[in-house]
C-alpha cells in the first residue's frame, strides 16, 4: 500500500490527453438466461435443468467529450482566460507561426461529432487561427475549418493499448506582418472550443442518438460556456536597439554577426585634434583643439585629408567629421564608424537608412538595391553602408527567414553583440570658394523583428566641409575676384601704412576680405608680393605684402617674427566661424626709383587648418610718372677737368666749362655741348632744342655719339622734323630742334630714365 501514490501518479501521466473510457460502447446488446438445478424426482440420481426466457437489455449513449492540451497542461481554471492562461509565447515577431497541440477525447460511450471553432476573446485582431489534425506519424494532415465537426469514435474496452477515443489536432496561429494590426505591445492567442450537437429523441430505446436531447448544444464535460478552454497566449518582441557613434563595443560582429577578431578595425575613441578654437581667437595658426575621437581605418583615396579626416564624437548619437580641402574637384567621401548595439533576447536583422526624425525613411534619398547606394538628388550625397573587415557594400538581405522583408541593407546582430558597420559619405567638392553646406545623415536601424518600416534608433553622422572666399572687399558678406582694382602710387613719395590710398605717397593699400564659407572655425594664412622693376637699372625687386588691421594701422601677427625666416612676410586672420569674413588691408610700399607702370599684385590666403587656397592676382600698383628732364649747357675751354663745373645735376665734360668762353674773335667758333638727362622713371621722347645767337651763324648741330639717324626741325614747332641736317650758315635768331631717330619714323626717340641726351652745338662769330 506504500507504493499507492507512486503508481496513481503514472496512471495520472499516462492518461494525459488519453479518452476516460465510459465503458460498454452505447448500442451493445446485454442478453441474459437463468435456468433451475434440480434432482429428477423420479431418478435422484440424476440432476434436471429448465431454462428461463432470455432477457435481452441494449446499452444506451453515455456521451462526454473534452478538448486538452498534449501537453499534459491542466486546463480550464486560469487557461480559460487568455491573460491568465499559462501557456505563453513570448517575443513572437511578425508573420511567425506559433503552434499548440491539442486532443479531442471522447470520455463516453457512443461516437460523437465535436465541432471546432476558436474562442479568440482577449486576443487582438490581425492573426489568423487554424487547426489541423494530426497523422498518426506526427505530420500535419488535413485542415479542419472552423464550425466544422471531427467525428471522434468511444473509446472500445475491448480493444486494449489502442485508444479509439482521442483524436490528435494542431492549433495554429500565424501573427499579421502588417504594421496596422502589429506592434510590441499586441498580444494574441487563441483556445480550441468544442461543442456536440445532441441527436437522442424522447425515447432512447427508439432513438438512442448521441446520448444528448435533440437540438442542444453541449459543451465540453457538461460545463458552463467558456470555463473549460485552451487558451494560449503570444507576446509580441520587443527590440532593443542602440544605434551609436564609434567603434567602441565589447563583442563586436561584422555585418553577418561574424566575431571581429581584429582589434585594428575598431578604431579606439582617442584624442583627434579639430579645428574648435573659439571664433576671434587671434594669433592661431593652428585652429585646433584635442577632443574626443577616431580616424577610421583604411580611409579611401578620395578622402581629402591626408591619413584619413578626424571624426570627433560629440555624443553617442552624433560625430562630425571635419575634412580638409584638396586640390581637385573630384567628389570626396569620408568613412564614419557606428556601432550597434543589440540589447534584445533575439538574434535580429537590422536594415540601415537615412532617416527623419519621426525614423521613417527621408524621401529625399533614393536606393538602388542593386548598389546599396542611397543618392540625394538634390544635393548631391551618396551614402553607403561597408563591412568593416571586408569593405564590401553591404546590402539588402533576401534571407526567406527573415521575419520582414528587407527593403534596405541589412546587419545580423545576435543578441549581446554590437555590429560594426562603415558609413560612407560622399559629397561634392565643386570648388573650394563658394559657400558650402554641412552634410548631415540621420542613420536609421530599423528591426525586421517588428512589422514597421520605422527607424527603433538612430545616430548622426555629419561631415563639415571646408570653402573660403578672398578677394577685394565688399560692403555684404563676400569678397569679389574680379573687379581689377588699381591703386596708383607716386615713388617718390612718402612711404605709409595701410591706412592711406592717396596717389601721392608710395604705398598701395588694397581693403581685402577673406571669407570662411565652409563649416568649420579656421584662420588664414596671408602672403603676398609684387615685382617692380628698376627704371634706370632694369632690375627685378620682389616686394612683400604687409596685412594689416582694417584701421590700416595694425599690423597682423606674423607667422614668424624672425626677419630672417621665409615666413616673416606670412601674416595669420585671426579665427574665423563659419559664415563670416575678416577684412583687412593689403600694403605695398614701392621703392623710389620703380619703373613707371602697372604692377600686379598676387595674394594668397590659406586655411590654416582646412588647407584652402584662394588667390588674388588681379590687384594692380599703377607706379605713376615722376621726376624730370635736367638740361645743362657747357662752353668748350681748354684745361676744364670733368665733372668741376657741374650744373642742374649733369657733371661738365672734361674740356668744358658752364661758366662759357673768356672771349672769342671774329670768324672764329664757339662749341657748346648741351646735355639733357631723362629723371622720370619712364622712358621719355625728348628732342634738344637752341638758337642761333645773335652776331654768330650756324656752323654744325650734331647728337653726340652719333646715332643711326638724326632728325632735325628748323623753325621751332612750325618745322618739320627731317633728317637733312640744317645748312651751315643759318642767321642768328634760328631755332633749330635735333634728336636721335633710330626706328625712322620721323620722331625723337624716348631717352631711358636715367640716361642722357647729348648734341654738341657750333656757331661762327660774325
Amino acid at each position: 500500500m506504500r507504493s499507492a501514490p507512486r503508481i496513481l501518479a503514472l496512471l495520472a501521466a499516462l492518461a494525459a490527453g488519453s479518452a476516460a473510457a465510459a465503458g460498454t460502447l452505447a448500442g451493445t446488446t446485454i442478453t441474459n438466461t437463468a435456468s433451475a438445478e434440480f434432482p429428477d424426482p423420479r431418478d435422484t440420481n440424476t440432476q434436471l435443468s429448465s431454462v428461463s426466457n432470455t432477457v435481452t437489455t441494449v446499452v444506451l449513449p453515455r456521451p462526454d467529450f473534452d478538448v486538452t492540451y498534449l501537453s499534459g497542461a491542466t486546463d480550464g481554471g486560469t487557461q480559460t482566460v487568455l491573460g491568465t492562461t499559462t501557456v505563453v509565447t513570448a517575443n513572437a515577431v511578425p508573420g511567425q507561426v506559433i503552434t499548440t497541440d491539442h486532443a479531442l477525447l471522447n470520455n463516453g460511450n457512443v461516437t460523437l461529432d465535436i465541432i471546432l471553432n476558436a474562442d479568440t476573446t482577449g486576443s487582438d485582431p490581425g492573426a489568423t487561427v487554424q487547426y489541423y489534425l494530426v497523422n498518426p506519424d506526427g505530420s500535419r494532415g488535413s485542415q479542419i475549418p472552423q464550425g466544422s465537426a471531427v467525428t471522434v469514435p468511444a473509446d472500445d474496452p475491448a480493444t486494449s493499448g489502442t485508444d479509439e477515443g482521442r483524436v490528435r489536432i494542431v492549433q495554429v496561429i500565424t501573427l499579421p506582418t502588417n504594421p496596422g494590426q502589429i506592434t510590441p505591445t499586441s498580444v494574441f492567442g487563441a483556445s480550441p472550443e468544442g461543442t456536440v450537437l445532441g441527436t437522442a429523441g424522447a425515447d432512447p430505446l427508439v432513438t438512442p442518438g448521441n446520448g444528448y436531447a435533440s437540438g442542444t448544444t453541449n459543451q465540453e464535460q457538461a460545463e458552463p460556456v467558456d470555463t473549460d478552454l485552451q487558451f494560449t497566449r503570444v507576446t509580441v518582441y520587443t527590440p532593443s536597439l542602440d544605434n551609436a557613434a564609434g567603434g567602441g563595443a565589447t563583442t563586436p560582429v561584422d555585418s553577418v554577426g561574424a566575431p571581429i577578431g581584429n582589434p585594428a578595425l575598431l578604431p579606439p575613441l582617442t584624442s583627434v585634434t579639430v579645428p574648435t578654437v573659439p571664433a576671434g581667437t587671434s594669433a592661431t595658426p593652428a585652429p585646433v583643439l584635442p577632443g574626443s575621437g577616431y580616424v577610421t581605418p583604411g580611409a579611401p583615396a578620395t578622402d581629402p585629408t591626408p591619413g584619413g579626416t578626424p571624426i570627433a564624437r560629440i555624443s553617442g548619437d552624433e560625430q562630425i567629421a571635419y575634412p580638409q580641402a584638396d586640390a581637385n574637384t573630384t567628389a570626396d567621401t569620408v568613412l564614419f564608424t557606428n556601432t550597434l548595439s543589440n540589447g534584445g533576447v533575439l538574434d535580429d536583422r537590422v536594415q540601415l537608412f537615412p532617416a527623419l526624425a519621426d525614423g521613417t525613411a527621408d524621401p529625399a534619398y533614393t536606393f538602388n538595391a542593386a548598389t546599396g547606394t542611397f543618392t540625394n538628388t538634390a544635393t548631391g550625397v551618396t551614402v553607403r553602408f561597408l563591412d568593416p573587415v571586408t569593405g564590401s557594400v553591404i546590402l539588402p538581405s533576401t534571407d526567406p527567414a527573415n521575419p520582414t522583408v528587407a527593403t534596405y541593407p541589412t546587419l545580423i546582430v545576435p543578441s549581446g553583440t554590437q555590429a560594426v558597420y562603415r558609413t560612407e559619405v560622399t559629397f561634392p567638392d565643386p570648388d573650394d570658394s563658394a559657400a558650402i553646406p554641412s552634410y548631415s545623415v540621420l542613420i536609421g536601424a530599423d528591426s525586421l523583428s517588428d512589422a514597421d518600416l520605422i527607424s527603433n534608433n538612430s545616430t548622426r553622422d555629419t561631415v563639415v566641409p571646408p570653402a573660403a572666399q578672398f578677394g577685394d572687399t565688399t560692403p555684404a558678406l563676400g569678397a569679389v575676384a574680379t573687379p581689377a582694382p588699381v591703386q596708383s602710387v607716386d615713388p617718390g613719395g612718402a612711404a605709409t601704412d595701410g591706412s592711406s590710398s592717396v596717389s601721392t605717397d608710395a604705398t598701395a593699400a588694397f581693403p581685402m576680405d577673406v571669407v570662411n564659407n565652409g563649416q568649420y572655425n579656421d584662420s588664414y594664412s596671408l602672403r603676398g608680393s609684387v615685382t617692380v622693376t628698376d627704371a634706370v637699372t632694369g632690375a627685378t625687386t620682389t616686394l612683400p605684402v604687409q596685412y594689416y588691421a582694417a584701421d590700416g594701422t595694425t599690423l597682423l601677427p606674423r607667422l614668424n617674427t624672425d626677419p630672417a625666416s621665409p615666413d616673416y612676410h606670412t601674416f595669420i586672420t585671426p579665427v574665423l566661424a563659419a559664415g563670416s569674413e575678416s577684412a583687412f588691408v593689403a600694403a605695398v610700399t614701392v621703392p623710389a626709383g620703380t619703373r613707371a607702370a602697372d604692377y600686379t599684385v598676387t595674394q594668397t590666403a590659406s586655411g590654416n587648418y582646412s588647407r584652402t587656397s584662394v588667390t588674388d592676382a588681379n590687384d594692380l600698383i599703377r607706379v605713376t610718372p615722376t621726376g624730370n628732364v635736367a638740361v645743362a649747357k657747357f662752353a668748350a675751354k681748354a684745361g676744364v677737368t670733368a665733372g668741376s663745373d657741374p650744373r642742374n645735376g649733369i657733371d661738365n665734360p672734361a674740356g668744358y666749362t658752364a661758366t662759357g668762353l673768356t672771349g672769342a674773335r671774329t670768324q672764329e667758333d664757339i662749341a657748346y655741348r648741351i646735355i639733357a638727362r631723362n629723371n622720370y622713371n619712364t622712358p621719355v621722347p625728348m628732342f634738344l632744342r637752341d638758337t642761333v645767337p645773335t652776331n654768330t651763324t650756324l656752323k654744325s648741330f650734331t647728337v653726340n655719339p652719333l646715332p643711326t639717324r638724326t632728325i632735325y626741325r628748323v623753325g621751332g614747332n612750325t618745322g618739320t622734323w627731317t633728317a637733312t641736317p640744317p645748312a651751315a650758315g643759318l642767321p642768328a635768331g634760328t631755332v633749330i630742334d635735333i634728336a636721335p631717330d633710330t626706328d625712322s619714323n620721323n620722331l625723337p626717340d624716348p631717352v631711358a630714365p636715367g640716361s642722357t641726351l647729348t648734341v654738341d652745338f657750333v656757331v661762327t662769330v660774325q
